[in-house]
């Protein structure tokens, strides 16, 4: 099943699930057509409402019927997830890219970090080029979205806590330009430059929808990751290279906070990172990131000028 939260008529949003083969889909408004056993909102309302609910959206979503997906605006799946994680360094080309050594996994653990959700938009929405930094790039990675809440949870039994996946760019600035005069950046200075670049307005794009895990071919641990800047790829591999799979990460986490139903892990990047050509995204890029078959996530980049009201 594909979920995905849309602009209702009022325009408030909205739970669906996207039926249908490619060219011809549809979304289906769940709270509408479960007759009020899908609770009204987005896709975190849903997912909060628990495994009944989930099991009326099924039904919902099987009986057919709803209307043209292009006739709907798709939003991010869950716009105020109570927790986005993210992963640095978990694919080991992309370790070695940055001029790192490989790791043994076994001797360390996740580097886990917080982005806020106001780096989160949509699919097809623009993230704007910061006036901080001339340094803006991309990261396609796996969105692990939570659907059993759970603590100390086992690695062997971490997919019982998974609602489904998604697409993720973990966009971020590799440069900040704080315009202080005389500055020497080192140690935490660095650190704090680098989770800053991470923070940004726009630097989470996700979606388009969620894909639970029965509807992934042939399994969410080896599906192949693509990322185009306009015309050209700068991103090929698999989520079989993640140095820690998804139910390795949720297990570590879930170590030291509570994972709740809507949080999202977002998985770590491959190599193909534009830092380490040094080329970095600008105004009028389109970028395109596709993992399996959980679909195409597309976001524009726009000037400054033309982000802000």
């Amino acid at each position: 099943m594909r979920l995905a939260t849309f602009r209702g008529p009022d325009g408030t949003p909205r739970s669906g699930a996207v039926v249908g083969d490619p060219g011809d889909e549809r979304i289906v408004d769940l709270a509408a057509a479960a007759d009020g056993r899908v609770p009204n909102g987005d896709l975190l309302t849903l997912l909060q409402a628990g495994t009944e609910a989930l099991a009326n959206a099924r039904a919902a979503a099987e009986a057919g019927g709803g209307r043209p997906l292009s006739s709907v605006e798709l939003l991010a799946p869950i716009r105020r997830p109570g927790k986005l994680l993210a992963v640095a360094g978990n694919f080991q080309a992309h370790i070695e890219e940055g001029g790192g050594q490989r790791v043994d996994k076994t001797k360390i653990v996740p580097k886990l970090f917080i982005k806020p959700s106001s780096s989160i938009i949509g699919p097809g929405e623009a993230v704007t080029l910061p006036t901080v930094s001339n340094s803006l790039d991309w990261e396609l990675e796996l969105a692990i979205v939570i659907g059993t809440a759970g603590r100390d949870i086992p690695v062997e039994r971490a997919r019982e806590h998974i609602a489904g996946y998604s697409v993720i760019n973990d966009i971020s600035a590799r440069s900040m330009e704080w315009g202080v005069a005389g500055r020497e950046p080192a140690g935490f200075d660095e650190f704090f430059d680098w989770l800053n670049g991470k923070w940004g307005d726009g630097f989470a794009a996700w979606g388009p929808w969620i894909t639970t895990p029965d509807a992934i071919s042939p399994d969410p641990n080896d599906l192949e990751m693509t990322l185009r800047v306009n015309d050209k790829v700068w991103q090929h591999g698999s989520t079989a290279d993640m140095i820690f799979s998804p139910e390795e990460l949720i297990a570590f986490a879930s170590r030291f906070m509570t994972m709740e139903p809507g949080d999202v892990i977002a998985g770590g990047t491959l190599d193909g990172t534009g830092d380490a050509a040094g080329v970095y995204l600008e105004a009028g890029d389109v970028m395109y990131g596709s993992i399996g078959d959980l679909g195409t996530l597309v976001t524009p980049v726009v000037a400054a000028s033309a982000g802000r009201g």
